[in-house]
């Protein structure tokens, strides 16, 4: 017979915060104006939050089944984004010189007149090439790169880690569960729901499944893929 699914003790809503947290940065950094230190220290804030998205996506999920197999092509994804590496780049520079390369609207950095909030390549530095455009844009895209491979973990995976989808019966046939199992999950006694509901429409058992929704674990995460990935 095979198992009932045990659940790690790690939820989809830690990377659920980290994405809040990079969206909460990236919105002060489009109201902040390039010249005021504010701007730097921002991104800096940004540029950390980003990088710490895959990294809790890897920690919640590594115990899941097949997903290191389906991460490392995600992973091999973002690695080869210039993109995504730039701005590993940028986190890297920052946390261990310091400086945050980015040069104001008009202004001059290593002898280049900027008439736009771009990226610049600092002296001496391992930092060799910089992507071209809006600081706030390309921040942007590279957190809907990273978003994307969310989403499509969000998607795969979901039985796992999207609430709306554990109260089904897809759900808990998938995670070899009962009912009972649902209401234990949510703090209810199993067999509490039980009864013959006498429903032409529904069975019994997605009846059950429908009540014990409204004591499950709220949806966060698809607020922000909607916002950054829904165009």
């Amino acid at each position: 017979m095979e198992k009932k699914f045990v659940f790690p003790n790690a939820g989809i809503h830690i990377v659920s915060w980290k994405i809040g947290e990079a969206d909460y940065f990236l919105e002060e950094l489009k109201n902040t104006h390039a010249h005021d230190d504010k701007f730097n220290y921002i991104f800096s804030a940004y540029v950390s939050s980003l990088r710490s998205i895959t990294f809790t996506l890897q920690y919640v999920m590594t115990k899941y089944p097949n997903f290191d197999d389906w991460y490392k092509i995600r992973q091999e994804r973002l690695r080869s984004s210039k993109l995504a590496k730039a701005f590993v780049e940028f986190r890297n520079h920052a946390q261990k010189t310091g400086i945050i390369p980015i040069a104001p609207e008009n202004s001059i950095y290593e002898g280049i007149f900027y008439d736009s909030t771009q990226f610049f390549v600092p002296t001496n530095s391992q930092i060799k090439e910089v992507p071209n455009g809006s600081v706030v844009e390309l921040s942007e895209k590279c957190l809907v790169e990273v978003l994307n491979v969310v989403a499509e973990c969000y998607k795969d995976f979901d039985i796992y880690i999207d609430p709306r989808v554990l109260f089904t019966e897809r759900g808990i046939d998938s995670l070899n569960w009962t009912v009972e199992d649902v209401e234990e999950y949510v703090g209810i006694p199993r067999g509490y729901t039980n009864a013959d509901f006498n429903d032409a429409t529904l069975s019994n058992r997605q009846i059950r499944l429908n009540l014990l929704r409204n004591h499950g674990g709220d949806e966060t995460l698809q607020q922000f893929l909607d916002k950054y990935l829904a165009q």
